[in-house]
């Protein structure tokens, strides 16, 4: 895939889209500053695993080669089946104890898919897109029990950030939003920013529920 973005022959590739990660390490250090005060451990999860989509997002938009885009894609697997396996066991489809083989194997098949999927050109982003719809399908689920669309909000503010940044990509990569020489902003940058701020919502609701005795996977 190649975003708007011109890439120029320099040690950051892209530097809108590669600095743009900083978002990531902000929303990181927010949550292991929460971890440290709370003892949270959705907080901990949070951080390391926002951390690894900005460093390996970052490495990725630097470089522009397959092996760093492999790394791009690894950062994203490892926080959305993170949360996959935790809602599916949030939901009853998995035990405790079975989240974090749940975690890896999604995690580690979904990796080994990405050399076999660039050969059939299957594009990787639709992995990504059915563990998120997974997510947002199984927290629908849940807040439809007695009582819990008030303390939902957190995630809803998730969902239309991530939403929102989704379309600033799109319209990056159709280049309905193009200005190729522009190393500020550009609509994937911009989706790192968004999609950054709802990692940080995502984080604060995943909090909620560990506090209330909802989530106490490992």
């Amino acid at each position: 895939m190649k975003w708007c973005e011109t890439t120029l022959c320099a040690w950051v590739n892209e530097p809108a889209n590669a600095w743009s990660n900083l978002a990531y390490l902000a929303v990181a250090l927010w949550c292991a500053w929460r971890w440290h005060a709370t003892s949270s451990r959705a907080m901990g999860r949070f951080a390391w695993t926002t951390l690894l989509v900005g460093v390996f997002s970052f490495t990725y938009h630097a470089t522009n080669n397959f092996g760093t885009q492999l790394l791009d894609f690894i950062g994203m697997y490892v926080l959305a089946f993170l949360l996959v396996a935790l809602n599916l066991h949030r939901v009853g489809w998995l035990l405790s104890k079975q989240v974090g083989r749940a975690h890896v194997g999604l995690t580690a098949g979904s990796t080994l898919l990405v050399p076999v999927m660039r050969h059939v050109r299957f594009p990787y982003q639709v992995v990504v897109l059915g563990a998120v719809l997974v997510i947002v399908g199984t927290e629908v689920h849940l807040s439809r029990k007695a009582g819990r669309r008030e303390s939902y909000r957190d995630f809803w503010l998730a969902v239309g950030l991530l939403a929102a940044g989704a379309v600033c990509s799109v319209a990056d990569v159709t280049r309905v939003w193009c200005e190729p020489d522009n190393h500020w902003l550009q609509g994937h940058a911009a989706w790192h920013g968004l999609s950054a701020l709802a990692l940080l919502f995502a984080a604060r609701h995943h909090a909620r529920l560990e506090a209330g005795g909802e989530i106490r996977g490992p």
